[in-house]
């Protein structure tokens, strides 16, 4: 296992933060989707609220359709069918658990934990781990504003200036210069059992999957202040429910194109909820032969 954890800086408050990326993650989320090619995309399976014990937050459940993004080398060893990833969170904020799997892969773990403090990253065990772990531990610090860029990068938040204040982010010191800061702590744990695989998956996943993900996703959160800056969460809601229409839509219109039965948008979405009305209506059925063969019963003594 191959434990990493990620250290975010960013020079906003943490309300703000929690807009800023659910935002982000609907917006990318729709541009991945129409983007991708017939098959694939990002499936928005649930997105509700969730209550255990005494913790209260948005419960999502999406699949990652994902074979035209995986390295060659990778291709080889999956099944086309198997190309998928799962990813399942619960966003308690400011803390929130996601855990991924590829249900070909049962000996493959890989979690991403959350803490979002007020501070800039000083907390140096907010996961509160043990001796062990601490010892595999790796600190990764990232600089949003300094890190290398890639070659052509639209997201440039050095020279983005934007109505809100939030960018750009200009020097080596913009940290220091800000008024506000924050950071998202992300505890990484990524184990991928396979013999002569291990090693090669759990670096490839954490440089690519992960840390490069994550620099460039809270570039765009900051990028794309002046869209988000004065939403509030019911209005975030509205575009995830957008976001969650359109890969259905493209599903539809994939299904139509190879002449395949199309459900209804509603029954589509709410297919599970169907399921279980059905079975509630069975346990209705139940009940109500065993009240008409208890009255046969009493009519009979």
């Amino acid at each position: 296992m191959l434990i990493k954890e990620y250290r975010i800086i960013l020079p906003i408050r943490l309300e703000q933060y929690q807009l800023a990326q659910l935002y982000m993650v609907a917006k990318e989320t729709q541009k991945v989707t129409k983007e991708s090619n017939i098959g694939e995309g990002i499936e928005i399976v649930k997105n509700e609220p969730y209550e255990k014990e005494k913790e209260k937050g948005q419960f999502t459940h999406k699949v990652y359709h994902i074979a035209s993004k995986l390295p060659g080398w990778l291709s080889t060893i999956l099944p086309e069918s198997s190309m998928l990833f799962v990813e399942k969170a619960w966003n308690a904020f400011p803390v929130c658990m996601t855990k991924y799997n590829c249900p070909f892969f049962t000996k493959f773990n890989f979690s991403v934990q959350s803490i979002h403090q007020q501070n800039a990253g000083t907390s140096e065990n907010v996961f509160n781990l043990n001796k062990d772990e601490l010892k595999k531990r790796e600190v990764v610090m990232i600089d949003l504003a300094n890190d290398p860029y890639p070659k052509n990068y639209e997201y440039d938040i050095r020279t983005k200036e934007s109505k809100c204040g939030v960018t750009p982010l200009k020097g080596k010191n913009w940290i220091e210069n800000a008024q506000v800061v924050m950071c998202c702590y992300k505890l990484v744990r990524v184990e991928f059992s396979y013999w002569g695989f291990s090693g090669k998956v759990e670096s490839f996943v954490h440089k690519k999957a992960v840390h490069e993900t994550f620099i460039d996703t809270h570039r765009k959160c900051l990028y794309w202040a002046d869209q988000w800056w004065g939403l509030k969460m019911k209005d975030i809601r509205k575009i995830e429910k957008t976001t969650q229409k359109i890969y259905q839509k493209k599903l539809r219109d994939e299904k139509r194109k190879k002449g395949e039965k199309i459900e209804s948008p509603e029954s589509s979405s709410s297919s599970s909820d169907s399921e279980q009305e059905k079975e509630n209506e069975k346990e209705k059925e139940k009940e109500k032969e065993n009240e008409e063969k208890s009255e046969e019963l009493n009519e009979q003594k």
